[in-house]
């Protein structure tokens, strides 16, 4: 599992902007997003710097999450 904390994840829009731009590159992903910590967690065989790059090209702002 991939651990992000995405600040600017306010909305479920966002929610939905991060796993489209997850499953793109995984489509099999699984997006689990938790508003109120801004962290999203990722179980994907991606890599998670391919993951965090399909992020912030959806003009997210991705910060690793331990």
């Amino acid at each position: 599992m991939t651990r992000f904390a995405i600040p600017d994840m306010t909305c479920q829009g966002c929610v939905g902007g991060v796993t489209r731009a997850v499953q793109a590159v995984d489509p099999v992903a699984h997006v689990a997003a938790d508003l109120e910590s801004h962290i999203v967690e990722i179980t994907s065989a991606a890599p998670a710097a391919a993951l965090a790059a399909a992020i912030a090209d959806a003009g997210f702002t991705v910060q690793p999450e331990s």
